[in-house]
């Protein structure tokens, strides 16, 4: 079986390729403009919430900044099935019904497609019931101007 090879066409018509006879070392990066975040940018909320009704996970940032969501999980810690929703203000985003004891919901966006909530907006956590759920967010903000 022959060496695996990659080829890039680029919009104007060049092609380059690599395979074991043309090694080179190739910085992949999202198109379309995606994050350049690095992970020293990233924040971190995580907690155990059994609050019925909206907690806020992530504080609103302020005028002309967002909230980027790159990943997030939450995990019912109770016995008891439990509807989540994420918000984006009071907006609902995603829900799921996390219906046993370790049943848990997940998101991990793609670089460049991450959930960008609107300018000045927290992100909430609204559970149908006083449950106890962990949760954790990784996430960064971002001037909107």
């Amino acid at each position: 079986m022959p060496n695996p090879r990659l080829s890039i066409f680029s919009a104007d018509g060049t092609v380059q390729t690599f395979d074991a006879d043309n090694p080179l070392a190739v910085e992949v990066k999202p198109a379309g403009g995606g994050s350049d975040i690095d992970d020293a940018d990233l924040l971190y909320a995580t907690g155990t919430t059994a609050a019925l009704g909206v907690t806020t996970l992530v504080a609103a940032p302020g005028a002309g900044v967002r909230i980027v969501v790159s990943s997030l999980m939450v995990q019912n810690e109770s016995g008891t099935a439990t509807t989540v929703q994420l918000r984006a203000g009071g907006a609902t985003a995603m829900r799921a019904l996390l219906q046993n004891q370790g049943n848990a919901f997940s998101y991990a966006g793609l670089i460049g497609r991450e959930w960008k909530l609107p300018a000045n907006t927290a992100l909430n956590l609204n559970l149908d019931g006083a449950n106890s759920h962990g949760y954790t967010v990784i996430y960064y903000t971002e001037s909107t101007g």
